[in-house]
């Protein structure tokens, strides 16, 4: 079993599928949300709802479309964010301390990365209690939750092995030491 997981872990790089991973899925729930509210609000109401109203769409209202949009500019800073505190990516030379400009020591590379993994598993692990609650009652069972939860609960796993294999120094895991 253990050489497997190690024959897994020389073949990917689990930090970086969590990183892009992540906000590749902040950034995707994003957009939706700025490109058609009115869908997003429909994928979150309850099947009766829908179904009660078979020739009229329930529209939603400016305080939905509010919420909708709020949540969309926070999934695409949370995206952001991500990718620039965990070191993901190269930042320009005029961003001071960018770990990837300039051949810093390795020690330095990824200053805020296990605090950004760790904060957005925290968001995983919410928003998949938040789909789940939704998901379990019959009356709210949608596609939109079957995504929510299982999505979050893939990210979570693929951030586990992260923070557990993919920060190790570069060139080593803890695999490869014995531990």
């Amino acid at each position: 079993m253990s050489s497997a997981i190690e024959t897994i872990k020389g073949l990917s790089n689990t930090y970086h599928a969590y990183v892009f991973g992540t906000a590749f899925w902040y950034t995707l729930r994003g957009l939706m949300r700025i490109i058609d509210p009115a869908l997003v609000a429909s994928w979150f109401r309850p099947p009766i709802q829908s179904h009660r109203a078979s020739t009229a769409v329930v529209e939603p209202n400016d305080l939905e479309i509010y919420n909708i949009w709020t949540d969309a500019w926070g999934l695409l800073t949370l995206a952001m964010l991500l990718l620039a505190l965990a070191d993901a990516v190269p930042l320009p030379k005029t961003l001071a301390g960018s770990s990837m400009v300039g051949g810093a020591p390795s020690q330095y590379k990824k200053p805020y990365a296990r605090a950004a993994v760790v904060i957005t598993l925290f968001h995983h692990v919410t928003t998949g209690i938040g789909a789940y609650g939704h998901w379990k009652l019959e009356s709210h069972h949608t596609v939109a939750m079957d995504i929510g939860v299982w999505g979050n609960v893939g990210l979570v796993g693929l951030g586990v092995a992260a923070l557990v294999w993919g920060l190790g120094e570069e060139g080593e895991s803890k695999g490869a030491k014995g531990e």
